[in-house]
């Protein structure tokens, strides 16, 4: 139940979140839960406005979009898909469309701010991300749908342009740029998923190679680790709990996590 003894404006977001050590101009992925904060004055529409304004012109904003039921059905597991339902369930889907297609058990955030008239969203089904800001396109096209978060994806990008992630209520299992260290690791295994999309204004179905990644395995012991080396900045009050880090740092952590693994695995 939220806390209705203290209301927060989106100026006292801004306070919470410079004193977080957010600037301007920052590209900033943000992984968060509005109920986290109490009662937001506004909700995702005041949270989003506050990280707009802070960040101004220069800076961007990018989140993932999620979509669970964009698995291809026979890899289903809670529940699984019964195999007489698989066709069908390929085949009804719609295609996915980069406004009008759920999301997953994602906030209500994330959606605002992809309704936003200057938002731009990548086109891939399943690991998609929405951006907005100076770097939004740069950030969101090209994304390939082979390997949707490995080489040439948003993650890369948000590396080599040495940005930050704001975790918001929520821990470092939900740090999606750690997917990127994971996959550069070699650790893990590539599969098969696949979705609807459209092609040259026909829905079809299309299959693409991924790496199967798992942040239940490994990203709060690299969260961890990183506060360990006082890599994170960590503003609690009261039920309120923040962390920013740099992405760059935390993916490299990863990858030397996942390595060490690998040679444990190989004694």
């Amino acid at each position: 139940m939220i806390d209705m003894t203290e209301a927060l404006s989106k100026e006292d977001l801004i306070r919470l979140f410079y004193k977080l050590g957010i600037r301007p101009g920052m590209t900033l992925e943000v992984h968060a839960s509005l109920s986290s904060l109490g009662y937001v004055i506004g909700g995702a529409q005041t949270f989003n406005d506050a990280l707009v304004e802070l960040l101004g012109e220069e800076g961007t904003i990018i989140m993932p979009l999620q979509r669970g039921d964009a698995d291809d059905p026979a890899s289903w597991r809670r529940p699984p898909a019964v195999y007489e339902l698989q066709e069908k369930i390929r085949r009804e889907a719609p295609a996915f469309d980069t406004v009008e297609s759920e999301t997953y058990k994602m906030s209500k955030i994330y959606d605002n701010l992809r309704r936003r008239k200057k938002a731009v969203v990548s086109k891939h089904p399943s690991c998609g991300f929405v951006a907005l800001g100076k770097r939004a396109k740069y950030l969101c096209t090209g994304q390939p749908y082979d390997f949707p978060l490995g080489k040439g994806s948003p993650l890369e990008k948000l590396v080599q342009l040495k940005a930050f992630c704001l975790l918001c209520g929520v821990s470092y299992d939900n740090m999606t740029s750690l997917h990127f260290g994971e996959i550069l690791s070699g650790i893990r295994p590539v599969g098969m998923n696949g979705d609807n999309i459209t092609e040259n204004g026909e829905k079809v179905h299309k299959n693409y190679l991924i790496h199967d990644v798992d942040s239940d395995d490994g990203f709060l012991e690299i969260g961890e680790r990183l506060e360990s080396r006082s890599l994170v900045s960590h503003v609690k009050e009261g039920q309120r709990d923040l962390r920013l880090l740099r992405t760059d740092i935390a993916v490299l952590e990863a990858m030397r996590y996942y390595r060490e693994r690998m040679k444990y695995y190989q004694i």
